[in-house]
Formats: structure tokens, sequence, C-alpha cells
């Protein structure tokens, strides 16, 4: 009697099984009727997005449909999810760029340049360099920005150029010219001059601080042909000081 109970039980959910299989994979061949799109997108995005999902089969694998929209530059990571019975999510995250890059495009914290309209960036510093260099300048990006930063200095543009040196253009217009070599060292000697210029009230006539010297510091101030001899001999000595010339 039990053997018979337990070999029907057996049946039952052998049945149960195959009837659950079955429904599964009547839904999983039913059409997709819906698309929902998810995310912080621009109105632009979301058109791109319609676009490219309109232009493959949304029947196909969920990887297929993921690949096909992470082909979209603008697009970071992607995820598709099937919504049962018949309707698919599509999760999208665009690009975080930190900064322009040669006036013509975008670049993210990898060194991956993207060329697309579909960014709205807003206010971030430009990066310059010959083509292949996007990964050095980025990493020069983060080391000398993550140093003026602590010093209360913001990078406007960093530029490489095509022999390799280095020149920097602060938020408040003061261009830093680091050359190609010892530019840590050559950083530090022009925060030690900008901190005492700044004791002395001269830090907002700076245009110009050429780092490339092998003891000191060169300094433009762009009020130069004007200053009375007393603001010269003042700088004379805080030059004299610290090694610096004045251009």
């Amino acid at each position: 009697m039990k053997l018979w109970v337990r070999s029907n039980f057996s049946i039952s959910v052998l049945l149960l099984v195959g009837a659950l299989a079955f429904a599964l994979l009547s839904i999983d061949r039913a059409k997709i009727q819906s698309v929902a799109i998810i995310g912080e997108l621009s109105e632009s995005q979301i058109l791109s997005v319609k676009d490219r999902l309109l232009a493959i089969d949304i029947e196909a694998e969920q990887e297929f449909i993921r690949d096909k929209l992470l082909a979209l530059e603008w697009i970071d990571q992607v995820n598709v999810r099937r919504q049962w019975p018949n309707a698919i999510g599509v999760e999208i995250v665009p690009e975080t760029v930190v900064a322009y890059w040669n006036d013509d495009g975008f670049i993210n914290s990898e060194g991956r340049v993207l060329v697309t309209d579909l960014i709205a960036a807003g206010d971030l510093p430009g990066l310059y360099g010959p083509d292949g260099s996007e990964r050095e300048v980025m990493s020069r990006f983060q080391e000398l920005g993550g140093i003026l930063t602590s010093h209360g200095i913001v990078i406007r543009n960093l530029t490489r150029s095509d022999l390799g040196s280095w020149t920097i253009e602060t938020r408040r217009r003061i261009t830093i010219l680091l050359g190609k070599e010892d530019l840590r060292e050559r950083l530090d000697r022009f925060l030690a001059v900008r901190e005492l210029l700044q004791s002395q009230s001269e830090i907002k006539r700076i245009r110009r601080m050429d780092a490339r010297y092998i003891n000191g510091v060169a300094v433009q101030f762009d009020d130069e042909l004007n200053l009375s001899n007393e603001v010269v001999a003042a700088r004379s000595e805080i030059n004299e000081t610290l090694g610096v010339q004045s251009l």
C-alpha cells in the first residue's frame, strides 16, 4: 500500500513538473509586446535606445540585446531582464566622462575617448594630447590634479605636446610650464613659490609660472610693465630668496 502511494505521488510530481515546464516554455516563446527603458537618461538618449531596439530582434537572447546596446559608445552598462509574460526591461547606465578631449570629444576616467553628442557634460576641464596618448594624459591629470586640488587649485586645461612636454592652465587662468621630466619636483617648486607670492598678495597678478628651470621658477605678472619701483624691489627680493626668475 505504501509502495503504491509513493508511486502515485511520484507520478503526480512528475506530471506537475512536466506541466510547469510546458507552461514556462510557452511563456518563454510569447511575443514581446512592450519594452521598458529604465535609467536617468535625456530625451535624446532615450530616442537613441529606441532606435537601436527597433533595429534589432527583441525576441533574441538577452545577451544579444545587451551587446547591441553596448555598441552605442555613450552607454556604459546595460541590464536586460525578461518581465513575464510578454515584456522586457532594459536598464541603461550612461558613461561618466570627466573631461573634454581635444575639443571634439570626451574622455572617461579610464582614458577612453567618446565622440558623441549624446552626453551633456557641462563645465569640465579640457585635456589635450596627440592620438594614442589618451590614457597617459588621463593618468597625469589624475596625478597632478590630485596634488593641486589639495592646495585649492583646480586644473582647467592639461596639455601634452607632441614632444612630451606638459602644460597646466588653472581655473584662475595661471599657466604652469612643467616640461618633460621631474614633473612632481617641478610642481612642488611651483607650489612653494605660489605660497610665498600668496602671502605677499601677489597671487592674483600671476599670468605664467615656468618651472622648467633646474633650481627655480620664472614668474610672469600680467601688469609687469606698470609696477612701481617699490613693488619691483619687493619681487626681486622674493625671487632672490627662492631662486625665482621674473620673465
